[in-house]
């Protein structure tokens, strides 16, 4: 049976990863969507022609693609700072408490 402690670390990390995934699934989908957006206010609103569509969309993919890319190396970059620290700390403690006996 899992400890209190071990049970609390797994929900964490859980939902740690849920926020990383819905994260990039926004940051992929919002660039898209403005591309979108921009696609129909300019055909609708300034008479540019259904071409812009071809223009606007794959900008915003590409944008989205690169802004989800950049997002999940820097959350990676996060964890294994993370896992240093504590791994650090796990190991002054285990020092400290090897120097008591």
């Amino acid at each position: 049976m899992l400890s209190e402690n071990a049970m609390y670390k797994k929900l964490v990390s859980a939902l740690y990863v849920v926020n990383i995934v819905s994260q990039a699934i926004f940051t992929l989908l919002i660039p898209i969507g403005l591309g979108v957006l921009l696609s129909h206010l300019l055909t609708s609103y300034a008479d540019v022609g259904p071409w812009i569509w071809a223009v606007t969309v794959p900008l915003g993919a590409i944008s989205g693609i690169y802004s989800m890319i950049k997002f999940i190396l820097s959350a990676m970059a996060g964890l294994d700072r993370l896992e240093k620290e504590h791994n650090t700390k796990e190991n002054i403690k285990k020092s400290g408490n090897d120097n008591e006996q």
